[in-house]
């Protein structure tokens, strides 16, 4: 039994990383200029993109953490958007002129 439930437990995990695309990140630029984003999880990791105008990008983030996404902006920080937990969706950050744009997909 207690190998049932630990290879379940392994799977399941599996099946989140594979399907629920859990940590996937997509940063997108809506505006008409190139720039260099970093996101900054609450769990420390940080990651720094160059993104051209028009343009998306993904990537993978191992642990978030709680709370929400620091964004800087060609080294400006411009806000903090949405909310992470420890298990999340796919997360979609839009970079606009004006605002930047947090949402999550949910399969």
């Amino acid at each position: 039994l207690l190998i049932v439930v630990a290879a379940t437990w392994i799977g399941r995990g599996l099946y989140d990383r594979l399907f629920i695309l859990e940590g996937h990140v997509v940063a997108v630029n809506a505006t008409a200029e190139d720039h260099t984003i970093g996101f900054a999880f609450p769990a420390g990791d940080e990651i720094e993109i160059d993104l051209k105008a028009g343009a998306s990008l993904r990537f993978e983030v191992g642990k978030t953490g709680e709370g929400s996404v620091d964004v800087t902006i060609d080294g400006t920080r411009r806000e903090e958007v949405g909310y992470v937990t420890s298990m999340n969706g796919m997360i979609v950050l839009t970079i606009a002129e004006d605002r930047v744009t947090f949402s999550q997909v949910s399969l």
